[in-house]
């Protein structure tokens, strides 16, 4: 008896981490091929827009307007300034953006202020909508490069979205390690399996900032998403009705991580708790999609119900525990697959011997990972609503 609760705690334990694995597996062989271009080479005429959704963004917002008119000074810029009780929208405005007010309590959540950008930016007669948060700054090549793929056939894109450390004014060596290992977490997320993705011929996803959409795409798929996790909710919606995001390599979108461990958890939670809900959500429509012959649809199955890396090392940990010869082999081999995919992501960082070297601060970060659980579990059930990351210092 006791034999067979092994194995049946064997079984459940790969159960539980194959698809995070078997993702990484399929990003890192994509990561081997060149990025595929759409597959409509006709040139369309493509009048971009930004759309910035912003909640009390007074003090970042216009750092983020003036890199976007360095990178393209006649765009039109729309601020959708949603339930502010700051002056977002004037600072908005006395840096050239129209700013559309949105103030309505019930409407709660990203989605509502997006899908009213996107109103407002195709009535005023873009046919393509680019979004940026309003606490980035863009790369110079983004409006250009975005456009350009958007010109070539593709339906909707990505550029590359990573984080920059925060300011650590106390001067904490202690800190700063567990904070590379949260900017290395994301750019594997967010950098190395989207580039994967889109070697293999799949959708890279949308992570909520630094995507466009045609006006065609939106028509085709409406931004219906409601949830606390509204990119990856619609992502699943664009695979499922069959329309691949492609990945826009060499733009970028930077923000910065808060400075603080407690609203660095209360944003991490609420990025996982999203996630756990989409993927309850989107099972039942990816399946259907894969039935009716749409392949790329398992890719986004395995990735939805793939665990966080750290949680997923947890998770191997214990199986790795258990006395089966076979489960050692199988932990020994996603063990492996992890670190190939740590080290990429490592190198597509400017400071790859730094970021590998915070790897020494692993366990603190894991056990980081587990004390949150909780607050994750809870956000995996809650309603969109609009949770401004607090930053202890803001940016001029």
């Amino acid at each position: 008896m006791e034999q067979l609760s092994i194995w049946v705690l064997a079984v459940a334990m790969v159960v539980l981490v194959t698809p995070l694995f078997l993702n990484l597996a399929l990003c890192i062989a994509g990561s081997f091929f060149g990025v595929r271009r759409p597959t409509d080479t006709g040139k369309k005429p493509i009048d971009l827009a930004l759309v910035v959704p912003a909640h009390d963004e007074e003090l970042m917002i216009a750092r983020t307007l003036e890199s976007v008119r360095a990178a393209d000074p006649s765009i039109q810029v729309f601020v959708i300034a949603h339930n502010c009780a700051d002056s977002t929208a004037s600072v908005a405005a006395d840096a050239g953006a129209q700013v559309v007010q949105l103030n309505n309590p019930s409407l709660r959540g990203k989605g509502a202020a997006l899908r009213e950008g996107f109103s407002a930016a195709l009535g005023a007669g873009a046919n393509a909508v680019l979004v940026i948060d309003a606490d980035s700054i863009v790369s110079p090549n983004l409006v250009s490069a975005t456009r350009a793929a958007l010109e070539e056939g593709a339906e909707a894109t990505q550029c590359r979205y990573e984080l920059e450390l925060p300011d650590f004014r106390l001067g904490s060596t202690f800190i700063d390690p567990l904070a590379r290992l949260r900017l290395l977490a994301f750019r594997g997320m967010n950098v190395v399996r989207p580039g994967g993705r889109a070697g293999l011929g799949f959708s890279t996803g949308i992570f909520g900032n630094g995507f466009a959409l045609t006006a065609a795409t939106l028509q085709r798929v409406p931004f219906n998403a409601n949830s606390i996790a509204e990119d990856a909710e619609y992502s699943t919606r664009l695979v499922s009705a069959g329309v691949r995001v492609n990945w826009v390599a060499d733009a970028f979108v930077h923000a910065r991580i808060p400075g603080t461990w407690a609203t660095q958890a209360s944003q991490e939670a609420r990025w996982e708790g999203g996630r756990m809900r989409v993927a309850s959500q989107s099972t039942g429509r990816l399946l259907s999609a894969m039935l009716h012959g749409n392949w790329r649809t398992f890719e986004t199955l395995t990735d939805v119900w793939s665990l966080p890396l750290s949680r997923g090392i947890i998770a191997l940990l214990l199986t790795a525990a258990l006395p089966l010869q076979w489960l050692h082999i199988y932990a020994f081999a996603c063990a492996a697959i992890a670190m190939i995919y740590v080290v990429q992501s490592a190198l597509l960082g400017s400071e790859p011997m730094r970021d590998l070297t915070a790897l020494v601060a692993a366990p603190l970060y894991l056990l980081w990972k587990a004390v949150i659980t909780p607050l994750v579990l809870r956000q995996s059930r809650s309603r969109a609503s609009w949770a401004r990351t607090k930053r202890e210092v803001e940016l001029p």
